[in-house]
């Protein structure tokens, strides 16, 4: 079979595009990416080229730039440049060349994806990068999911030469007099992946000379697995709840035979660490403990279960002035607001409360609770609680109580803790003259 049979039918049988998808392919001017290019265009895919100039090695960068804007000229295709100060961002962000250009490279892609419509952004990975992607996992310590080398789709990214390995596209290039542009950054074996390519995998097929079908077999025995791990690890850590947050029992955890490794596979795509994940259970008893994953995600360390969440920052206050019937909630419920000169039925349910309105000052405010708020809960005879020790009492989660919002009047006095508990201070009594009912619309 030729490489343009395989890599139709690789497309097909992983899904990658259909015939009407627009694709945006990266163009180095490399082999890979020009073999892509050209395999693209002879299967009549409709398809752009996008080129980053990283500016990384002087005028041959800029020579690169020149190659690939001439090849989509004479195409007569779209053709995306960009030019980017690459050490720049590294210095700044505390990255290393290689992962600022990848950093750099697919925000930009995804960027030109949007705004000019393409369905997918397409790159040259062949086996061997997803080998020595595998391998260089392996030596920095990964779980399975990093073993299995480069995804075939990631996203909106999909990898159509992945089945093909480097020997593959040369000769396919040659054959077909396909030009394309020599990276010498590729033959300096002073990065770690190149010092694979170079040194560590003829090595491996010197050993094996099947290696590279071997290797691709392995890898994809171990995606396999990683599949069916991720289906079987979401059946039983669940989905969020309707607040979004995963609640993960600690007394179901307990019973996984490796703890720390399926907690490991499932909070991965989250992009938890390995080193926090050793933490968490390190910390199984130290309830109030959490970490942040680079991704925005937040796993806090309950009594009773481990609460995953995205980080939300907290919404600024809302005023509500006298004569407000209804205001919106930052988390999308609403309180709806009814005077009245005569008292009504007193509710029985948490989510409404009838309140001295002679005895508020106006505006109120809505806001999450602060450390130091005190108040005197309905019910304790005028005595004072801070809200620390009444959500305490109340078994409320960490997460559970930076949620909560508190409804103070403009003297500064806590009116009711929404929907848990009214203040004492503006309960109705027999000398009450104005009423106002509050309901928490969720």
């Amino acid at each position: 079979m030729d490489l343009e049979q395989a890599f139709e039918i690789f497309i097909q049988e992983h899904q990658l595009c259909t015939p009407t998808d627009r694709i945006l392919v990266a163009v180095s001017g490399g082999v890979d990416s020009m073999v892509l290019a050209h395999l693209m265009r002879q299967s009549n895919q409709k398809f752009g080229i996008a080129h980053c100039n990283f500016r990384l090695r002087g005028a041959a960068s800029d020579a690169d730039e020149q190659f690939v804007h001439d090849l989509a000229t004479a195409w007569k295709i779209p053709v995306f440049i960009h030019h980017f100060d690459t050490k720049k961002h590294a210095e700044v962000n505390g990255l290393s060349v290689q992962m600022a250009a990848r950093e750099l490279r697919y925000t930009w892609f995804e960027i030109i994806r949007e705004s000019a419509e393409y369905n997918h952004i397409a790159t040259g990975h062949n086996l061997n990068d997803s080998i020595e992607t595998s391998l260089l996992n392996f030596v920095r310590g990964t779980g399975i999911t990093g073993l299995g080398g480069i995804p075939v789709k990631n996203g909106h990214v999909v990898r159509p030469l992945l089945f093909a390995t480097r020997e593959a596209i040369m000769t396919y290039a040659q054959e077909k007099n396909i030009s394309w542009r020599e990276d010498s950054s590729n033959f300096k074996d002073d990065y770690t992946r190149n010092a694979i390519r170079m040194h560590v995998m003829p090595k491996l097929v010197d050993l094996n000379p099947a290696f590279l079908s071997a290797a691709s077999n392995t890898m994809r025995h171990l995606r396999d697995a990683d599949k069916n791990l991720q289906f079987l690890l979401r059946r039983f850590f669940g989905q969020p709840g309707p607040d979004g947050v995963y609640h993960l029992p600690k007394s179901s955890l307990e019973t996984l035979p490796a703890l720390q490794s399926a907690l490991f596979d499932f909070l991965q795509p989250f992009e938890f660490t390995a080193d926090q994940v050793q933490q968490v259970v390190h910390c199984w008893g130290q309830t109030g403990t959490e970490w942040q994953s680079t991704a925005g995600y937040r796993l806090l360390m309950d009594r009773d279960e481990l609460l995953l969440t995205n980080v939300v920052h907290r919404a600024a206050a809302v005023s509500i002035s006298k004569d407000d019937l209804m205001v919106r909630v930052p988390d999308g419920s609403r309180l709806v607001f009814l005077h009245t000169p005569s008292k009504a039925d007193f509710p029985d349910d948490s989510n409404t409360i009838l309140a001295d309105a002679g005895e508020l000052r106006f505006p109120l405010h809505l806001r999450h609770w602060e450390p130091g708020d005190i108040f005197q809960p309905l019910g304790m005879a005028g005595k004072r609680q801070k809200l620390q020790d009444f959500f305490t009492n109340q078994k409320l989660s960490k997460l559970e109580k930076e949620n909560a919002w508190i409804l103070a009047d403009d003297s500064g006095r806590i009116v009711w803790i929404v929907g848990m508990r009214l203040d004492e201070r503006f309960k109705i009594t027999d000398s009450t003259e104005a009423f106002l009912k509050i309901s928490w619309v969720t």
